[in-house]
């Protein structure tokens, strides 16, 4: 059975895939001047995006639950917060100025952010002690 706490390891891989696979076809496109990859990396982003939210709730439902104690959780709830409001801003530039020089930086902060958050829910499930 799938419950609300199994619920987050599944939804959380949807949005670091979908984030990769669009800052690579962002480079692509940059490197490439293809406005069609520059459409594929912003559905991509605009998928993981929605996937990135999903993940959230159902983190929070699982920290609700009970199933970790809150001050492990907080720093990867940071993260990955960070994460999503990152995204949200590489999703505006993917559809207004995909190419320019600041929504590069802000590819990059996604990139740094989406390891991070991974790295920590790493930590969170193979080192650290269940409540």
């Amino acid at each position: 059975m799938l419950s609300t706490p199994s619920l987050h390891p599944f939804l959380s891989h949807f949005p670091v895939a979908l984030a990769a696979a669009g800052l690579l076809m962002m480079w692509l496109a940059n490197r490439r001047n293809d406005a069609r990859l520059v459409q594929a990396a912003a559905f991509n982003f605009s998928a993981g995006l929605l996937m990135g939210v999903m993940a959230i709730f159902s983190g929070l439902f699982a920290v609700d639950l009970g199933q970790w104690p809150i001050a492990q959780v907080e720093g990867h709830q940071g993260y990955s917060f960070a994460f999503v409001l990152v995204t949200i801003v590489c999703t505006v530039y993917a559809y207004t100025n995909a190419l320019s020089h600041n929504a590069f930086f802000f590819y990059i902060a996604n990139a740094l952010l989406m390891g991070t958050t991974a790295y920590s829910g790493y930590v969170l499930v193979f080192h650290s002690v269940k409540g």
